[in-house]
């Protein structure tokens, strides 16, 4: 694709040419993007793979009911691998899960193929067992579980940021154009909060979680925004 579509493409929604470019610039120097010839770019195939998930985890939100399995994952690094340790944290966290302890983390089941490449990817594979459990016995309730295990705070503080900033989109607005950038700035708000909230049932949740809310509200203008969006983004490639 030629870098100049990209450019318009972001121009059309509203991100000025300057900032388009220099993004395009970080996403080349990390990988994502390739320079071709005739300044065109392209995608490499291991951060195709990565698009393929995200696409899964972003437009296919998913959360738990009660009789869903959980995953536990617990692992005991050796001191060679000692710098590991920060970064399974930090993985396992963006991805999700849950930290019951020290080398003990609890996800929903549906993660467990994302926990197992990330402990592959981080050379830990060998020093980690994997359990699939199908009912927690909490210390207490499963909503007090769920405080001490999870960041729900800053969860519901990311739901309803979500909220607010989506909150003048109108989904009967779906002209081409009224789509595409809404699509975009709804698919840019709502983009990391997939990945940190992992999909708790609604029995370990406070009581009017704003997740509730922004998860409909997703799906809504997601449904309504899609195919004009699309429309929208081909007819400009293809002008």
């Amino acid at each position: 694709m030629a870098r100049t579509r990209i450019v318009e493409l972001a121009q059309a929604a509203g991100i000025s040419a300057p900032a388009a470019q220099t993004a395009i610039s970080r996403l080349i120097d990390r990988g994502v993007l390739e320079a071709g010839q005739l300044s065109t770019l392209g995608v490499p195939s291991a951060a195709q793979q990565m698009f393929e998930r995200g696409t899964r985890r972003i437009f296919t939100p998913r959360q738990m009911s009660d009789a869903d399995l959980w995953c536990l994952v617990a692992y005991s690094l050796p001191e060679s691998l000692r710098s590991v340790r920060h970064q399974l944290r930090k993985h396992f966290l963006q991805l999700g899960g849950g930290m019951l302890g020290s080398g003990l983390w609890i996800f929903p089941e549906y993660l467990r193929e994302e926990a197992t490449a990330v402990l592959m990817a981080l050379g830990a594979r060998q020093h980690a067992t994997l359990f699939t459990a199908q009912q927690p016995h909490f210390p207490g309730t499963p909503r007090q579980a769920a405080s001490a295990w999870w960041d729900l705070e800053r969860l519901a503080a990311l739901h309803q940021a979500f909220l607010e900033n989506t909150n003048s989109l109108d989904a009967s607005d779906n002209t081409p154009s009224s789509a595409y950038r809404g699509y975009v700035a709804m698919v840019d708000s709502w983009r990391t909060l997939p990945y940190l909230d992992p999909g708790l049932p609604g029995s370990m949740l406070p009581a009017h979680w704003p997740g509730d809310d922004s998860r409909k509200r997703f799906l809504t203008l997601s449904s309504a925004f899609k195919e004009p969006a699309l429309h929208f983004a081909r007819s400009l490639l293809a002008s």
